[in-house]
């Protein structure tokens, strides 16, 4: 427990104030989501995303997810007969974790910081869980509590913590859940027709994303899917 807690830099006496903060847990998502779809690949960077822990299942409904989720600093603060039951769930994730994994996390993040994959998505992408919120403006990732992989969620924690340090905000490539096709290019009629042509004329059904730069310029990128 002490090599992990140190490997994230986590000080449990002393909670890093960007780990502190939010209390939004209700997020909206467009109604023409569809489910294990991910249509938007965005940079992000480290410093704008909170962070919100479930008790829901993964694949679980946003609706579900977003109303059992409560903000990571509840599970790090004990306090109260519900504060010290969370912080054991913490405590026994953090006992879990692999730091393996987190160092793979870190250098395909590395990877992807200097290209975008020729695919557009990535291996085990989905376990970022990342959402954005129209209303206040703001990426979050909900991170199931019964998850098995969590590197997704303590790399998050150890590269915030480590912005608080140095002021050096990375970005990270990853799918924004939920979060449908902005139209700037074509309405959602014309990719569904795009989508019906080009199967028709090559028999392999065409996998459509937006991809935004690091500069949140927007691609829009057709891959066959294999």
């Amino acid at each position: 427990m002490e090599e992990k807690l140190k490997y994230l830099n986590l000080d449990l006496n002393n909670i890093p104030k960007i780990l502190i903060g939010t209390t939004d847990t209700e997020i909206t998502s467009a109604r023409s989501y569809e489910e294990k779809k991910y249509k938007v690949y965005k940079y992000v960077p480290i410093s704008k995303i909170k962070i919100l822990l479930t008790k829901a299942n993964r694949l679980n409904s946003l609706q579900e997810k977003s109303k059992m989720a409560s903000p990571l600093y509840t599970y790090l603060l004990p306090e109260g007969e519900e504060g010290i039951l969370k912080h054991t769930i913490f405590l026994k994730m953090i006992q879990d974790m692999k730091i393996d994994e987190i160092k793979e996390i870190e250098e395909e993040q590395k990877k992807l910081n200097e290209n975008i994959p020729f695919k557009v998505k990535y291996e085990e992408n989905y376990l970022w869980q990342i959402y954005y919120s129209e209303y206040s403006k703001n990426y979050y990732m909900i991170a199931p509590i019964e998850d098995l992989d969590c590197s997704c969620l303590f790399y998050l924690i150890k590269e915030q913590i480590q912005y608080e340090k140095t002021g050096i905000d990375k970005m990270i490539f990853v799918p924004i859940s939920h979060l449908d096709y902005s139209k700037r290019y074509f309405t959602k009629s014309q990719v569904e027709d795009i989508e019906k042509y080009l199967w028709q004329f090559t028999k392999n059904w065409p996998l459509v994303y937006e991809v935004y730069d690091k500069q949140e310029n927007m691609s829009f990128q057709i891959v066959r899917r294999y």
